[in-house]
């Protein structure tokens, strides 16, 4: 709960702010019951907290507050006129996102992308198009909302229908698009890219962002698929200009698992969890693990 001073601080920072906003940000508004400040970029708006300049006037001198608040302003508002430009260069920002599925990342680097789990294994990222990885910082300046939702809409809408689908002689299923960044993004979707009926799940293995590997698991035949699909993984991980993941997974239950292998028997781990699935008798045909 806020004490009497920080409310009488934050009161006065808000009535400096409004004072100033003729001058400084014309077009700028303040929702003096949120405390925060909504700057128009373009057809979207920024919604900026008036917390850090509250907190930082809190802890100085009451007459110093005008010029830091003035600061401040000028700052947010060169900063909205900066992202205003951007997008209007680079078009439709929203349109241009996309998901990438990616091993998972060192926590700092996650703290600072605009990051979320894809299971214990892996990281789903978001993208702009052309642009790399999106951060948190960048998706703030350029004023993006909701990121995740458009990135995700995008990615189902436009890169997974252009995936190229293939199956070998080895029962290996290859989804791929030369150059794309996105292809990963299938895993999230993986049943719609399934052989047929997988009542033992799929061995996934993800060497490169342009290409996903599967291949249907059937009792008594995990050893050598695990074997040579991970062999495949790990070449195309090797020669691969996009390198994603040299790791063999075995998706099952809707649930991606690593698969280990014996140090000295080289024979593939089956997960704990998967274990009593081997057991169980196929389903009937068109039911999916």
């Amino acid at each position: 709960m806020e004490t009497e001073h920080e409310v009488a601080v934050a009161t006065d920072i808000r009535a400096l702010v409004a004072d100033l906003l003729p001058v400084l940000a014309p077009h700028a508004m303040l929702d003096t019951d949120s405390g925060r400040l909504v700057l128009p970029v373009g057809d979207a708006h920024a919604d900026i907290s008036l917390d850090a300049i509250t907190a930082a006037c809190a802890a100085v001198p009451q007459a110093s507050w005008p010029g830091r608040v003035e600061a401040w302003l000028a700052a947010k508002a060169a900063q909205v006129t900066a992202a205003l430009a951007e997008r209007d260069r680079l078009g439709p920002l929203e349109e241009r996102l996309r998901v990438q599925v990616t091993p998972r990342l060192p926590e700092a680097e996650r703290r600072q992308l605009m990051c979320t789990p894809y299971g214990d294994l892996l990281d789903i990222v978001i993208m702009l198009d052309g642009r790399g990885r999106l951060s948190r910082e960048r998706a703030d300046q350029l004023v993006i909302h909701d990121p995740g939702s458009h990135a995700l809409a995008n990615t189902l809408r436009d890169e997974l229908p252009s995936f190229t689908v293939t199956d070998d002689d080895h029962q290996v299923r290859s989804i791929s698009k030369p150059g794309s960044p996105y292809v990963t993004s299938a895993l999230p979707a993986l049943e719609r890219f399934l052989p047929g009926p997988c009542p033992y799940g799929v061995l996934v293995a993800l060497p490169r962002y342009s290409e996903v590997l599967l291949c249907p698991v059937r009792p008594g035949g995990v050893d050598e698929a695990a074997r040579a699909l991970l062999e495949r993984a790990r070449i195309g991980f090797c020669t691969a200009d996009d390198p994603c993941d040299d790791r063999l997974f075995w998706w099952a239950n809707e649930t991606l698992y690593a698969v280990g292998f014996g140090r000295f028997t080289g024979r593939p781990k089956v997960p704990g969890p998967l274990r009593a699935l081997l057991r169980r008798p196929a389903r009937p045909a068109g039911e999916h693990a």
